[in-house]
């Protein structure tokens, strides 16, 4: 009996030493988060054109813009926000200028470019200037431009 005593107390305060030790190491390490933070950003869409010099020739009236390929289709974009009422804002200011547009979704990871979009969209919540409102679209599509 006392041989099996003295061998669960021996294992007992191994097991606790080795669990000490390994508790001490996990609190070295780094944690690395798996999922990256996002948000659903609108995308305001101009048009949708077949090739490069499609999309040339009918985006000519449009001073700032930004496309994506996807597919062998050219998707134009002229305004992004994260607030949906801004983006009804938008809608209309390009709905005044004769130019038609639909609101797409995406989802942005970039935080840096999410908080810049979000100071803008601070601005942009706060006026109706046309001039203005061309500006943060610029600014934004340009930031935009730059990101990876």
């Amino acid at each position: 009996m006392k041989k099996y005593l003295l061998t669960i107390i021996v294992s007992l305060l191994v097991g606790f030493l080795l669990s000490f030790y390994m508790l001490k190491e996990y609190e070295k390490t780094d944690i690395f988060p798996v999922f990256n933070e996002s948000e659903t950003a609108y995308l305001i869409q101009q048009g949708v054109y077949s090739s490069m010099e499609s999309m040339q020739e009918n985006t000519t009236h449009l001073t700032d813009y930004i496309y994506s390929v996807i597919d062998d289709m050219y998707y134009v974009y002229i305004g992004i926000s994260l607030d949906s009422s801004n983006v009804n804002k938008l809608q209309e200011y390009y709905k005044n200028k004769d130019i038609n547009t639909i609101i797409k979704t995406t989802t942005l990871t970039d935080q840096e470019f999410i908080e810049t979009l979000r100071q803008y969209d601070m601005v942009l919540n706060n006026t109706s200037d046309e001039d203005t409102i061309k500006e943060i679209c610029k600014q934004v599509l340009s930031k935009y431009k730059e990101e990876p």
